[in-house]
């Protein structure tokens, strides 16, 4: 199997945060839209993109969407990285990159949009300018609230970035 991408039917998770408490992505997907990211400290284009994962959920977490990250580090390095980076959204621990494997992730980051139906709704397989903000546009509409883009014309980022 390759790299999980949008169609691929959704492998659900459960992972310890490191708030101590564990998540579920079914329970999650059951409440809305889920947007998780996998990343690992030292990617340089996961350390470029997290800061917009951070303005995706300051403009968007709520009611009917989610938005978390999915560790491939120890709990130690990722709360020094979610320091660094001003990060306040959820971190999961990815501690045996059981995740990593079940979406076929070879790179990261890996960022996908679920819901209800099983599928992957919209996949990004590093950091692709358009893509993030189709994500954004996707939440925007199924959550009813004003389309805000994450990756701005003044933010003179790259179309993409790959891992």
């Amino acid at each position: 199997m390759g790299v999980r991408t949008t169609g691929d039917p959704v492998r659900d998770f459960m992972l310890q945060g490191l708030d101590g408490k564990s998540w579920s992505s079914a329970d999650a997907r059951r409440r809305g839209l889920l947007l998780f990211a996998i990343y690992k400290k030292g990617c340089g284009t996961c350390r470029f993109t997290l800061p917009f994962l951070q303005r995706f959920h300051e403009e968007y977490a709520g009611e009917g969407f989610r938005l978390w990250g999915v560790a491939q580090d120890s709990a130690e390095e990722t709360r020094e990285f979610a320091g660094q980076l001003g990060i306040t959204f959820p971190l999961l621990l990815d501690r045996d990159l059981s995740v990593t494997g079940d979406y076929g992730l070879t790179h990261v980051p890996g960022i996908y949009v679920v819901d209800k139906s099983d599928t992957i709704l919209r996949h990004a397989p590093a950091f692709v300018k358009d893509e993030l903000n189709a994500m954004a546009q996707l939440v925007a509409e199924r959550c009813g609230v004003p389309y805000v883009r994450i990756i701005r014309p003044a933010d003179d980022a790259p179309a993409m970035k790959p891992g």
